[in-house]
């Protein structure tokens, strides 16, 4: 058995392991300072159970830490967190927030803003944690950062979530929360705990009414950059972008 604990989005979270996987995996957010906040531990049975319905025949070390991400995002809701699906970069002292289904190019985007945009880095390049309150949303680097790794092991204020589809002209629009609902949902962890679930849904409430919310419809190109970087930072993208190399 391997105990540890890993210090993440600002809790101390003390993890029960089989295998020494989870461990290696969340090495630089491991502490020995205060107290865990909350404990979590991973069975054989859970492991068996990842193993089965996941479609990517992973290793019982590798399941295990993703049941240990489980594990720790059923109790976010009870601190005021929650899981979410998207890569966060950030600019200028803000964090935006770019999500869409695996495949659709979220990571290409943030790479687009990493090459022509000065000043941005990658908080998180998959599934960061939101510290929601009434007036403010954080958004942490976690360990699980995507196949690329992207993470900084910081934090930043959440300013814009942006929904992207692929399409051949660029375009971009802010669109209401009865029009995002749904695509949000699909993007946060939903707990099986139903007053977790509860809680979960209080704070996406919170979410929607605080940090507004685009839908980009956009290619791969420059001119996606433009777009969506405008309408979030709302700066002049030619006054921002790198100069040209050439």
């Amino acid at each position: 058995m391997f105990k540890f604990t890993a210090r993440i989005a600002e809790l101390n979270i003390e993890m029960n392991c089989n295998y020494g996987f989870t461990r290696d995996f969340c090495r630089d957010y491991l502490t020995d300072d205060g107290a865990p906040d909350f404990s979590i531990s991973v069975t054989e049975e859970n492991i068996d159970r990842e193993i089965e319905i996941s479609p990517y025949n992973p290793s019982r070390p590798y399941a295990e830490s993703i049941c240990a991400y489980r594990e720790v995002a059923e109790k976010l809701p009870y601190y005021d967190r929650l899981v979410f699906h998207g890569a966060v970069i950030s600019y200028d002292n803000c964090g935006y927030i770019f999500t869409a289904p695996s495949g659709t190019g979220k990571t290409t985007h943030i790479r687009l803003w990493h090459k022509y945009i000065g000043g941005v880095d990658v908080v998180n390049g998959d599934k960061p944690i939101l510290h929601i309150t009434e007036n403010k949303v954080n958004a942490y680097a976690t360990p699980y950062a995507g196949k690329e790794g992207y993470q900084n092991h910081s934090l930043i204020e959440l300013k814009g979530i942006c929904l992207i589809e692929q399409a051949k002209e660029n375009s971009i629009e802010r669109i209401e929360v009865s029009d995002c609902l749904s695509r949000i949902m699909s993007q946060i962890y939903k707990p099986y705990d139903a007053v977790a679930t509860v809680k979960t849904l209080e704070l996406l409430d919170k979410l929607l009414r605080n940090i507004p919310v685009y839908l980009l419809k956009c290619n791969m190109e420059e001119d996606a950059v433009k777009c969506s970087f405008e309408a979030l930072t709302q700066q002049s993208y030619d006054e921002r972008k790198m100069p040209d190399e050439n």
